[in-house]
């Protein structure tokens, strides 16, 4: 019998949040420009930079599609939707002899 296999574990997130992860990447962006750190430190910030750019990168593209998809979605509504006020409402137009007085 074959060893079962573990189940993976679901990668641990980036960040909390978009707004978290620019945060912390606008943080380490400093350190890197200030300088003076151990090479290791500053490789290790680097790579730590590089993941969080990514994340934003990814939510950012992420977000773009949800909002370019509502977009079509609202374009494909109006679409459908007639020009003719008496097609909107049904019955506007039953009785063209009726008028209708503010007065």
């Amino acid at each position: 019998m074959p060893p079962k296999k573990k189940a993976a574990k679901a990668p641990k997130p980036v960040a909390k949040s978009f707004e978290d992860a620019s945060e912390e990447l606008d943080e380490i962006t400093k350190v890197l420009e200030k300088g003076g750190l151990p090479l290791e430190e500053l490789v290790s910030n680097f790579e730590r930079g590089q993941e969080l750019m990514l994340y934003c990168l990814r939510t950012l593209n992420s977000a773009r599609k949800r909002l370019d998809l509502l977009e079509a979605n609202l374009h494909a509504e109006s679409a459908e939707e007639p020009d003719d006020p008496e097609e909107l409402i049904p019955g506007l137009d039953d009785d063209p002899d009726d008028d209708v007085r503010l007065f």
